[in-house]
């Protein structure tokens, strides 16, 4: 049964276009590609196949799996999208659907990304092209009109996340303007992302080893291409999960900027932090708490250049800074 309420309604929907033959050649589905958007490409695929168990899908000989493989945390046109457009061309080996499933298809550049046009312009019979990604504005126009688009966001994104109760703490307790105390603060931030690493790579190499020795027994060993493949699924969590810490972190900052503006209006995203805010906001301008808000898009960028952590972060130790 799907974990989330939203998956659920969008499987119902989907369930009843198929019974229908009226199943889309092509889905775009906004949703993070380790979570809810991950379980409704299995449950979409299991209409298709009528296979429930997610690993015999993942190993389907008319499936194929693609996602990021390498640090460069890119799905590449000529080793992935190209090899993704013959297999879905090519007759089917049970007699029935083809199916490719891009996991993190924002990552595919504009050049994998118009490869992919012609497809799904003039798709084959009894294909199915499945897109998630946590970010489907980042895609191009065109690919984003030639598919069906769902939504299973989970609502409450990142609320269970190892790191929430260390970057709310941060949050709360924003550091004095002393170059010992800023530095402090900026490395408690960095604390999490460090951890990530090696959680995911213990994981993800777990999961792989795993499923080599359900493919080929015990004492199955990862190849290097697989090796790639892990090093880019931990590539991209720590991405995610980057991401996720700076939206926390601006979605804070606009709360403080909406307080400076209007002393009495309730924090939109963090109600049950209303004290903090209220103290942060006391005495800044509204172009103060807008600079605040500011610093992080700048911080993001500078991470998307792939500037580092300790490089980046002290940007924000210093615009939150209260006096000493």
């Amino acid at each position: 049964m799907p974990s989330s309420r939203k998956v659920e309604a969008a499987l119902e929907n989907f369930r009843r276009a198929f019974e229908a033959g009226r199943l889309p050649h092509a889905v775009l589905v906004a949703g993070h590609p380790r979570g809810a958007g991950a379980e409704f490409a299995e449950g979409l695929l299991a209409l298709a196949f009528g296979v429930t168990d997610p690993e015999r899908l993942r190993q389907h000989a008319d499936v194929r799996w693609i996602e990021p493989e390498s640090k460069s945390r890119q799905i590449k046109v000529d080793e992935q999208i190209r090899p993704l457009i013959e297999f879905i061309g090519l007759t089917s080996y049970e007699g029935g659907w083809k199916a490719g499933v891009i996991l993190f298809a924002d990552r595919m550049n504009n050049y994998a990304q118009n490869a992919l046009l012609k497809t799904l312009e003039e798709p084959p019979p009894n294909s199915l092209l499945v897109l998630v990604t946590a970010a489907p504005a980042a895609l191009l126009p065109t690919i984003r009109s030639r598919a069906q688009f769902v939504d299973v966001e989970a609502d409450e994104r990142g609320a269970a996340a190892p790191w929430r109760a260390t970057v709310l703490e941060l949050l709360r307790n924003p550091p004095a303007r002393r170059a010992t105390e800023m530095m402090a603060w900026t490395d408690r931030l960095t604390a999490p992302l460090r951890s990530l690493v090696d959680l995911a790579e213990a994981e993800e190499t777990a999961r792989e080893e795993t499923a080599a020795r359900a493919r080929e027994g015990d004492g199955a060993e990862l190849t290097k291409a697989t090796k790639g493949l892990v090093d880019g699924r931990v590539a991209a969590r720590v991405k995610e999960m980057r991401e996720e810490i700076l939206r926390t972190i601006q979605l804070w900052q606009r709360d403080v900027m909406a307080q400076a503006l209007q002393a009495e209006a309730r924090p939109e995203y963090f109600p049950d932090e209303a004290e903090a805010i209220a103290a942060q906001a006391a005495g800044l301008t509204f172009a103060e708490a807008a600079k605040r808000v500011a610093v992080v898009d700048e911080v993001r960028e500078l991470m998307e250049h792939n500037i580092r952590d300790e490089v980046a972060l002290p940007r924000m130790a210093r615009a939150f800074s209260r006096p000493a």
